[in-house]
């Protein structure tokens, strides 16, 4: 008897935690879908920002590309970067 009554608590208990699972990961969705379609367009006037946008708008770039070794701009950073890595200052012996 004592253990019916404990699987009926326990099922009682767990509802409001999925509850409380689920209201989260819909709230987490929201706020995400808010960011992504609300703040960071606006985000693009920024002063600071506008130049960035200009000189990716003014060279045709995919921003969210994955892989931007076909680009000139990038492909160049890319060697910059790993000479800076090689062949950077070192500490006096």
């Amino acid at each position: 008897m004592e253990t019916r009554e404990h699987i009926n608590d326990s099922n009682d208990e767990t509802q409001p935690i999925r509850f409380k699972g689920v209201r989260d990961l819909l709230l987490s969705i929201m706020l995400i879908l808010i960011f992504m379609f609300g703040i960071a367009p606006l985000m693009d006037r920024l002063p600071f920002i506008r130049p960035l946008v200009d000189f990716i708008e003014e060279r045709d770039i995919d921003a969210g590309a994955l892989y931007y070794t076909e680009i000139e701009e990038f492909s160049e950073a890319a060697i910059q970067m790993e000479n800076t890595m090689d062949y950077g200052p070192r500490e006096p012996y």
